[in-house]
């Protein structure tokens, strides 16, 4: 009997070691698919996938809504991927710590779709979803998940009388790219918002209303000189863009680095 019982303790371990390694994303509560719940809601007759976490619960003021859009590699049906994305657990960290009352909101990019409307994500061997496949050269358009989010954002805020002057939205890499197509086609719409290591793949300058966004690019990355143009000539038409140059990274580094408590602060700290 005793033996029984150990042998079982030891295999809890080890379910529950292997679970935390494959979810390599982590908050101060432990592992994130533990802090984050399931869900699955219909937004404009299509079935989204998301995570949600309510931080700072007993506070009385009304929650404000963050929202993370996941990288490439984030994409699929299965509900977990999208949590393994760097910047999640700082971000819950940050709300966290603070005592800010927040549902923190990851939606999962189906297939085949991006953020932006631009290059869908290539499929890959082991990931969940079917097939395997290459990146599309070029711009390639593909539908576009952004609509599924602002309704998403909008329901919160109908539904669960989230604060509708304080939404955020967060990005890095493919979700970066859709950061910028989002503010560009709901201006004035997110408080403030942060892209990191992004690219805006669309026609012209990107008009971002007043919404204020902190964008950060490695100096290492491709095309770094024209992002830096491009935030120029956004300045140029009155947006407002806190560009943070990372020195010396490349594409990984810049983005595992990027979300720092001080760039967390400088979005949160807006109010529309």
């Amino acid at each position: 009997m005793k033996r029984t019982l150990i042998l079982l303790v030891l295999a809890a371990m080890i379910a529950t070691s292997s679970f935390v390694a494959w979810g390599q994303s982590k908050g101060k509560g432990g592992n994130l698919f533990y802090v984050f719940a399931e869900k699955t809601v219909k937004v404009d007759k299509k079935k989204v996938r998301y995570r949600e976490v309510m931080t700072a619960p007993t506070d009385t003021t009304r929650p404000a809504i963050v929202i993370y859009l996941h990288g490439g590699s984030g994409a699929g049906s299965d509900n977990e991927q999208q949590l393994r994305s760097p910047g999640i657990g700082q971000i819950y960290n940050y709300l966290t710590e603070h005592a800010i009352k927040a549902y923190f909101l990851v939606p999962q990019c189906e297939d085949e779709s991006s953020w932006s409307g631009y290059n869908p994500p290539p499929k890959r061997p082991g990931r969940r979803g079917p097939g395997s496949g290459q990146r599309p050269q070029g711009v390639v358009k593909c539908p576009s998940y952004n609509p599924c989010v602002k309704a998403l954002a909008d329901l919160y805020v109908k539904e669960h009388h989230a604060d509708s002057t304080r939404i955020y939205i967060f990005g890095a890499s493919m979700s970066g790219d859709g950061v910028w197509h989002i503010v560009k086609d709901y201006p004035n719409y997110f408080a403030a918002t942060m892209a990191a290591s992004g690219a805006y793949r669309g026609m012209g300058v990107p008009h971002l209303g007043g919404t204020p966004l902190l964008c950060t690019k490695g100096t290492r990355e491709p095309n770094y000189s024209k992002y830096v143009q491009l935030i120029d000539d956004i300045r140029l038409m009155g947006g407002e863009v806190n560009f943070q140059p990372m020195g010396g990274c490349d594409h990984r580094s810049a983005i595992e680095n990027a979300f720092t408590s001080e760039r967390i602060a400088w979005v949160l700290s807006h109010q529309r």
